[in-house]
């Protein structure tokens, strides 16, 4: 493999068997960035949301990864009252890694935790935010959960909420997470990993893997060569240019973006920002540096997801016909001229080859009179500037490279997380007109059922497309991973954001 002798050389590493072989039920797993927390309430992050998702954190229901929809999980079953409510009973015998029971009073203690917006947790952006939910104990074993307003998906939304003991502080973010899942958490060393560990008491089926160990390295190559070499059993985000045909490519619930903050010129016009989508040749992109497998995104969700809306058209590379609405809006002192600024995410963490990618796109934007620079932030702080609260007064006008993914099966979890002013990362139209507007068509569609919901979505969609247009859509993501030998591991559309420890056996 190209650049395997200098790794192996660089780093002293034996081109041999790995030693953590020596225990055959220990594995590691590298991934391109660092968890920022260890904390269920931000479990969301992918570099945090891989490590404890499913292994340490457990809710109360999970989302199939093949069919999408709510199933079973601390919950074994639920129904939705005459009045809205929702009914959920537990899990008998279940313990908490601390000892403790799983009880209703946990299940209380954790939605309240998790919903205070002082901790900003990610239940809270972007699940339940401008929802009031309420859970109240019915017996031992039953748990109602009220919201205003009536959620038709709240098991869904349900999965987005870990269930955490009473003994996590309630107004501070812990490093030391407490769940009920099948590891539990032994070490987080912020330089160089996190270790997992079989947890005796797990409820469930007993898992292969004994011990998981998540280590990371910000090169894609370096990656690779790690499980090549023996020192790691799966690694992440394989570039394109590093893949080989041993490699598993999967698709991902996964779609890459370009979001608008059009809070300020010259992105407040409409033609600057159709100009942004127009002068990029996304199709270049792909098979280049980007896998041949991708396709052109043109929306927040996929084709898989109920409220797709299959009758939008893409934003064709056209560069005549960008500078042609550039200078439009210049003539009408637009200020195109102004100098760009672009976040996102250090260390490629949002996919491998992210920061070609990025170039590329400011180059394509270069050529039609656009100033844009890079500048590549931590996710800490990353998650912070994406937030309208914490936008500065005199900041330049700013784009965000993320990705955005939807493993539930439905729209509404993306449209409301997305597009609703409750939400301090959504993106708005212009005016307060339409954002009263957007809101009181999401609030519609998050009370609907069937059809009815069907289309409000497929119409949220197209007006933000055609209409609103505060977003520049690149792909359906596919990954990319490296997996060893001694392991077997098949990964599903989740697998960027959940790495499920149990999925993996050995040979």
């Amino acid at each position: 493999m190209r650049g395997l002798p200098f790794y192996a050389a660089a780093f002293g590493l034996a081109l041999t068997a790995s030693s953590l072989a020596a225990d055959a039920g220990e594995i590691t797993i590298v991934q391109p960035a660092g968890p920022q927390t260890m904390d269920a309430c931000q479990a969301a992050v992918s570099s945090t949301g891989r490590i404890l998702k499913l292994n340490v954190l457990e809710s109360l229901t999970e989302i199939d990864a093949i069919n999408g929809g709510a199933i079973p999980r601390l919950a074994t079953s639920w129904e939705q009252d005459t009045d809205g409510s929702w009914l959920f009973k537990l899990r008998q015998g279940v313990t908490f890694h601390d000892g403790t029971p799983l009880t209703p009073e946990a299940v209380k203690y954790s939605f309240e935790r998790m919903l205070d917006p002082a901790l900003s947790c990610d239940a809270y952006v972007f699940v339940f935010s401008g929802i009031t939910v309420t859970v109240e104990a019915v017996d031992e074993e039953t748990v109602r959960i009220v919201t205003d307003p009536v959620q038709p998906i709240l098991p869904l939304m349900a999965e987005a909420l870990p269930i955490v003991p009473l003994s996590t502080p309630r107004n501070e973010i812990t490093r030391t997470p407490i769940g009920t899942g099948p590891y539990a958490f032994a070490n987080w060393d912020t330089q160089t990993s996190v270790t997992l560990e079989a947890y005796e008491g797990y409820w469930g089926d007993k898992p292969a893997v004994t011990k998981a160990n998540f280590v990371w390295r910000e090169e894609a190559s370096v990656r690779g060569a790690m499980v090549d070499v023996g020192e790691a059993d799966i690694a992440l985000s394989i570039g394109e240019q590093d893949s080989r045909e041993s490699d598993v490519v999967f698709q991902s619930a996964e779609m890459s973006r370009i979001k608008i903050n059009k809070d300020r010129p010259p992105f407040d016009d409409l033609r600057v920002r159709q100009a942004l989508n127009y002068a990029i040749d996304r199709q270049g992109l792909i098979g280049t540096l980007v896998n041949a497998n991708l396709q052109l995104a043109n929306q927040v969700v996929g084709p898989s997801v109920f409220g797709y809306n299959p009758n939008l058209g893409q934003y064709e590379y056209n560069v005549e016909k960008a500078k042609a609405l550039l200078d439009a809006a210049r003539a009408d002192g637009v200020p195109v001229d102004t100098p760009i600024r672009m976040i996102s995410i250090s260390g490629s963490s949002t996919f491998s080859n992210q920061d070609e990618v990025i170039e590329a796109v400011i180059s394509m934007w270069k050529q039609v009179g656009l100033t844009v620079t890079n500048e590549p932030l931590e996710m800490g702080l990353f998650r912070n500037s994406i937030r309208r609260d914490n936008f500065e007064a005199g900041r330049a006008p700013t784009l965000v490279f993320s990705n955005h993914d939807n493993t539930t099966g439905d729209a509404g979890m993306s449209v409301s997380s997305r597009y609703h002013s409750s939400n301090m990362t959504a993106d708005l139209p212009v005016g307060d007109d339409a954002i009263k507007a957007m809101d009181a068509l999401i609030d519609s569609g998050m009370a609907a059922v069937g059809e009815e919901r069907r289309a409000i979505f497929q119409e949220i969609l197209r007006q933000q497309h055609e209409e609103v247009v505060t977003e520049v859509w690149m792909f359906q993501m596919v990954n990319i991973i490296r997996v060893s030998d001694r392991i077997a591991y098949e990964p599903n559309a989740r697998t960027n954001a959940v790495i499920e420890l149990s999925d993996i056996s050995f040979k």
